[in-house]
């Protein structure tokens, strides 16, 4: 098992495909509390960073699936899961809710990193969870947190929410400056 932590230029890139960053990754993982030999779905994969943390987190006991609809970034999935020689990913090209019938077993935690469709993606994922596991979404709008906030608190979940900004430190000519970046909102919720 590896602690998440990667830093975010150690990943293959494509401009247009979404990231989330490495401190956001770091915060996410862990309110999804997994462990070695967790299993893990991430909804949205883009890159492929989530992923690969999770994968190196629940190592090769567990299980990671990547739901991903757009075919580039199923790719830079692909070739991200292959950089960190990652032997217990499945990566799904499709798109979540209907995607999730190809995982083929109850999961620990689920990460939701696309807001499209996201009341159906919940419902869903909810079939797939374990009592006692996790749901954790990360969003930059209030009208993606709301509707989460919404769904799970009807679907009897226990739920929270964070709203995140990071700055990071730019050298300049006369010391660091901080340079904030967008906030991120992450909810997280338990399965009763």
């Amino acid at each position: 098992m590896r602690l998440p932590g990667i830093p975010d230029e150690e990943f293959i890139r494509v401009e247009k495909i979404p990231m989330t960053k490495e401190e956001i990754r770091v915060l996410a993982l862990s309110k999804a509390r997994l462990f070695d030999g967790a299993k893990f779905i991430d909804i949205g994969s883009g890159t492929g960073s989530v992923t690969v943390e999770a994968g190196l987190v629940v190592g090769e006991k567990g299980k990671v699936w990547a739901i991903e609809k757009d075919k580039d970034a199923v790719e830079l999935t692909r070739k991200n899961v292959e950089k960190f020689k990652l032997n217990n990913v499945v990566i799904i090209e499709g798109e979540a809710p209907e995607a999730l019938d190809h995982v083929d077993s109850e999961v620990d935690a689920i990460f939701v990193g696309g807001t499209e469709r996201l009341e159906e993606i919940l419902l869903s994922s909810d079939k797939k969870l374990k009592n006692g596991g996790r749901i954790v979404i990360d969003a930059i709008l209030l009208e993606t947190v709301n509707k989460a906030l919404s769904t799970l608190n009807q679907m009897g979940y226990k739920t929270e929410v964070i709203e995140v900004i990071i700055a990071k430190g730019m050298k300049t000519s006369k010391g660091y400056a901080m340079i904030s970046r967008n906030p991120i909102f992450i909810v997280y919720s338990e399965k009763p």
